[in-house]
């Protein structure tokens, strides 16, 4: 529950002493600084309502929350070499930064970031992009800091009424209700490709599969809905929350619009030199039973590559010997999480480079899946099966899955699922299966509980 709004003004005034202070203390030189000041009072747990312009990732049930406003430094990059290019963009940021912890509460500074499936293009966004926010509101477990984020050498008057007008603009948001999902109506615009279309896609892909050409193929869809009144960002998320608590919560701002979406699937995670990877494919929405060949034959493509991909840079990797089963509301999958040790020197991103994109949303073998889907017209919106996260000041951070989302454009959305094809796939059981994982979303888009 947020904090009466009479405590907002305290806050500030507070926030605004202090940062004066230690801007005058360590604000000449060059390159970053920022300055992370504990802040008990807000309750931040949740997308506040009324912002416009920022960037959310959260793990509600590990009591994780991110939340950035503001551009302090920021890189684009696309091409074979897009995650390199930020890989060493952060590198050159990390050289000339300057983080200071006043409060000692262990938390630091930290870059959102993102990317699309492919390399090239992403349509209203950038195709890949990490970006130091000028003020990071953070919380894990009960703790809550806020870091503020500038280029030295610019004038700290100037920097100090900057910071203060986006601490402003999200403590005024945070002391505001979460407004309750409101039950609407929506209309489906369109398929994106038509429904015999991506059959027929379906049944090529399995024919093909079946000759030995390649393992699996992942194919994806969208479907286009109009609603009643324009959606409320803060609202579907905080609906999304109450559904999926589990899952990797996100919402990125773009100019065109804004992409959310609650996802089951990370793709990587490095903290003190660990590396945790998921494994998820093989999915069930109606039989209740997920022990077939088809199921345990898929999700051990998925191991069997993250595996690959993570042996050369990790000292020894725990792999388990069965799936486990990831329950949600309307889906059941197949869950096998591998665990290593990384050789020193690999950086979250590096280890991206390596696993993007899994079989889970690609296919297998990797290049042969690439090359089949872009010979047979897939297209891939946005973010959309890319990946989404955070690299800390010191390295670590997590990438997951950009899975289960939706882009709003006011009172529009465009959602999107992908259905693993391997050789025992009936094209209309795959057609349910993307069905069943856009109700995830329909759900919280209509409001219903």
């Amino acid at each position: 529950m947020a904090q009466p709004a009479h405590r907002s003004p305290s806050l500030l005034q507070a926030l605004e002493t202090r940062l004066g202070s230690l801007l005058r203390r360590h604000g000449g030189g060059s390159g970053l600084l920022s300055l992370t000041l504990e802040t008990p009072e807000l309750a931040f747990d949740r997308l506040p309502e009324g912002l416009h312009d920022c960037s959310y990732w959260a793990r509600p049930a590990d009591g994780r929350f991110l939340l950035g406003l503001g551009v302090a430094a920021s890189v684009e990059a696309q091409g074979e070499g897009r995650f390199r290019a930020l890989d060493a963009a952060f590198a050159e940021y990390r050289r000339l930064w300057q983080a200071v912890d006043a409060d000692n509460i262990g938390f630091q500074p930290a870059a959102l970031a993102g990317f699309a499936f492919g390399q090239e293009g992403a349509g209203d966004v950038p195709n890949s992009r990490l970006t130091i926010p000028t003020l990071l509101v953070q919380r894990r477990e009960e703790a809550c800091a806020m870091t503020f984020t500038c280029n030295r050498g610019g004038s700290p008057d100037t920097v100090l009424a900057g910071w203060m007008a986006l601490a402003s603009e999200v403590v005024a948001a945070l002391d505001r209700e979460a407004p309750p999902p409101a039950s609407v109506f929506l209309q489906r615009l369109s398929s994106q490709p038509d429904d015999d279309v991506w059959l027929a896609r379906v049944a090529r892909a399995v024919a093909d599969i079946r000759a030995g050409e390649l393992a699996k193929v992942v194919l994806a869809r969208s479907i286009r809905v109009r609603s009643t009144q324009p959606f409320v960002p803060a609202a579907l998320m905080a609906a999304l929350a109450t559904r999926y608590p589990g899952c990797i919560h996100f919402t990125h701002f773009f100019p065109g619009g804004v992409l959310l979406g609650a996802t089951p699937e990370s793709l990587v995670s490095l903290a003190a030199g660990q590396v945790v990877s998921d494994a998820l494919a093989g999915t069930d929405w109606q039989s209740g039973r997920l022990d077939d060949e088809k199921s345990l034959h898929e999700h051990r493509l998925v191991v069997n590559a993250i595996v690959r991909a993570l042996e050369p840079v990790c000292g020894f990797l725990q792999i388990p010997a069965r799936p486990k089963v990831f329950e949600l509301q309307e889906l059941r999958h197949l869950r096998s999480v591998i665990r290593g040790s990384a050789d020193p020197g690999v950086s979250l991103l590096n280890l991206v480079e390596r696993l993007h994109p899994t079989p889970a949303i690609g296919g297998a073998p990797a290049r042969r899946a690439l090359d089949w889907l872009a010979q047979h017209g897939e297209t891939r919106s946005g973010w959309y099966s890319g990946a989404t996260g955070w690299i800390g000041y010191d390295g670590d951070g997590e990438f997951a899955v950009a899975l289960r989302c939706a882009w709003l454009d006011g009172n529009e959305a465009e959602l999107y699922a992908g259905a693993g094809i391997v050789a025992g796939s009936d094209p209309r059981t795959e057609l349910e299966e993307t069905e069943a994982k856009l109700n995830a979303m329909l759900r919280a888009l209509e409001g219903r509980a």
